[in-house]
C-alpha cells in the first residue's frame, strides 16, 4: 500500500450541548478534526445529541458526523445544514444500494465531504459499490453505541479487504482505538484513526495524540 497520510481524529460521544463545548474546547488546540456520534437509541442503545446542539457552536475543528441512526433521511438533511466537514451515515441505515448512493449525492451536492460506516458483523462486500463514490469509509472496530469498549481484531481482515480493493480512499477506525491497536489497524490498511477515552481521559493530552500518532506510523 501506498503510504498514506496519518490522521488522529477526536471520536466524541456526549449527551448534551454543555458536554460537546466542553470536550471541543479541551482538545482543540491537539487536533484537527473531531467525529461526533450522533445516536438515536435506535440504531444503537443509546440517546446522544442531536442537530440542535450543534447550531451556531463555534470551533476551528474540522467536524465528521458519524450519523448512527436507523432512520438516515430523517436526519441527514438537518445535518448538511450544519455545513460540516463531513458526514458519514451507515450503510446499515440504508434500505438498497440506490438509497445509499441518493444520502450520498445529497451530502456531496452541499460541498460537504461524504463517508460510509459499516458495523463489525457487516461484510465489506457492502460497502464496495461506494469506494469511489465516497470520501472515505468507516469500519467499526465495536459494536455501536458506547465508548470504552474493547477493540475487535475480527475486523482485521475487513479492514485489508476494503484496501485491497481501494488504494486511495480514507479508511477510518472508530472504536478501542488506543496505543497497540492503532498499530494493528494500520497494518491493516487503515489511516484515520477515531479516538475517544485515549484522548480526552489523557494527564497529558497532547503526549497521548503524538503517542497514537507514533502507534499508527508502526507499518511506515
Amino acid at each position: 500500500m501506498a503510504k498514506k497520510q496519518i490522521h488522529i481524529v477526536h471520536a466524541v460521544l456526549v449527551k448534551s450541548r454543555k458536554a460537546l463545548v466542553d470536550r471541543l474546547k479541551k482538545v482543540s488546540p491537539y487536533v484537527k478534526r473531531v467525529q461526533i456520534d450522533i445516536i438515536d437509541n435506535k440504531f444503537a442503545k443509546n440517546k446522544t445529541i442531536g442537530s440542535q446542539s450543534l447550531k451556531n457552536v463555534k470551533t476551528k475543528l474540522k467536524l465528521e458526523i458519524q450519523l448512527m441512526v436507523k432512520d438516515v433521511d430523517k436526519y441527514v438533511d438537518d445535518f448538511i445544514k450544519l455545513k460540516p466537514w463531513m458526514i458519514i451515515f451507515h450503510i446499515e441505515s440504508c434500505k438498497n444500494k440506490k438509497h445509499a448512493e441518493e444520502i450520498i449525492k445529497r451530502i456531496k451536492k452541499a460541498k460537504i465531504k461524504a463517508g460510509i460506516a459499516l458495523n463489525p458483523k457487516t461484510r465489506a462486500s457492502k460497502v464496495k459499490p461506494f469506494l469511489k463514490q465516497v470520501n472515505q469509509v468507516l469500519v467499526m472496530t465495536v459494536k455501536p453505541g458506547f465508548g470504552g469498549q474493547k477493540f475487535m481484531n475480527s475486523v482485521l481482515p475487513k479492514i485489508k479487504q476494503i484496501r485491497k480493493w481501494n488504494k486511495t480512499v480514507d479508511i477510518e477506525v472508530d472504536g478501542g482505538i488506543k496505543q497497540g491497536t492503532a498499530c494493528l489497524a494500520s497494518k491493516a490498511g487503515a489511516n484515520v484513526f477515531a479516538a475517544g477515552g485515549a484522548i480526552h481521559k489523557a494527564k497529558d493530552i497532547k503526549k497521548a495524540v503524538q503517542q497514537l500518532k507514533n502507534d499508527a506510523k508502526c507499518m511506515m
